[in-house]
């Protein structure tokens, strides 16, 4: 059992029941989306990196634009 100051957990319980869930299922969604949010934010900043190192210029956006007719 997690012990919650009771303001968090009447915000949570109100939140889950604005989404029709039962409190386990919207805690567990918002693990879940955080996990995944954690794991793009990591794969983000390995490509990041590993774009650093390989010295590749970067392309402006605005000649992405021109190019792609965004």
């Amino acid at each position: 059992m997690i012990e919650l100051p009771a303001n968090v957990e009447s915000r949570l319980i109100h939140a889950a029941q604005d989404e029709g869930q039962s409190l386990a299922q919207f805690v567990d969604r918002l693990l879940e989306s955080y996990l995944e949010d954690k794991a793009d934010a990591q794969t983000a900043e390995a490509a990041y990196r590993e774009f650093i190192a390989s010295g590749e210029a970067a392309i402006p956006l605005d000649k992405l634009i021109a190019e792609h007719g965004v």
